[in-house]
């Protein structure tokens, strides 16, 4: 009786089997994407964006700190570069002064060699003429207070002395005149002295206790 019953059911089925296949073979082929595992999406290719894995947090340290080194050093140099240029400009401004200083001096001495030269032969024509109309007594005067006008170390009272000592001598009083005349050899630059002395040896032979050796002192 069981045998009889199942014939016709395993009749069905061999003859559809193929259909059933068929069937679940389309059903499965259209599950595909819902079956299968989800993957990444790939970014566009022309779309630039780049994957970058995130660095470890000691490399993000270490990096902040050589940014940090780096521009402490950009600013240390910075600061150097500003300490020369002004170190460099306070020496050219120290310069500039000196050289204006310089300058003013110069000119200073060049006014001051010029005037006096004039007022000097001034003086000692005046003294001359006085001389003449008045005597020496007077002429020693006007040169006495020449002294008076001019700088101690000024090469014009030289040719003062000189004057002085001449006149010293005409009244007799050679002591006096050698005194006037080694004066004015200290006054003198060395070149000229040579040209002042030659006339006086006789004078210093003659009345000086170390006669023409005082002279060579002033060589």
């Amino acid at each position: 009786m069981g045998s009889g019953e199942d014939k016709p059911r395993h009749g069905f089925i061999n003859r559809y089997w193929v259909l059933i296949v068929i069937v679940l073979w389309l059903i499965a082929w259209s599950a595909r994407d819902w079956l299968a595992p989800a993957e990444p999406e790939d970014p566009p290719a022309d779309s630039g964006v780049v994957l970058e894995e995130e660095p470890p947090a000691g490399d993000e340290e270490a990096a902040r700190e050589e940014a940090a080194r780096q521009e402490a050093a950009r600013q240390e140099a910075a600061r150097e570069e500003a300490a020369r240029e002004e170190a460099a400009r306070e020496e050219a401004a120290r310069e500039e002064a000196a050289r204006e200083e310089a300058a003013g001096e110069e000119a200073a001495r060049e006014e001051v060699a010029e005037e006096p030269a004039v007022e000097v032969e001034a003086l000692l024509t005046e003294a001359r003429e006085t001389y003449w109309r008045e005597g020496a007594a007077a002429a020693m005067n006007i040169l006495e207070d020449g002294l008076e006008t001019q700088a101690y170390e000024s090469r014009e009272r030289a040719d003062i002395l000189g004057e002085l000592g001449n006149l010293q001598h005409a009244t007799g009083d050679v002591e006096a005149a050698m005194g006037s005349w080694d004066r004015a050899l200290e006054k003198l630059p060395e070149g000229e002295r040579r040209a002042m002395m030659a006339p006086l040896r006789p004078i210093y032979a003659r009345h000086h206790p170390q006669g023409v050796d005082h002279l060579e002192r002033f060589r």
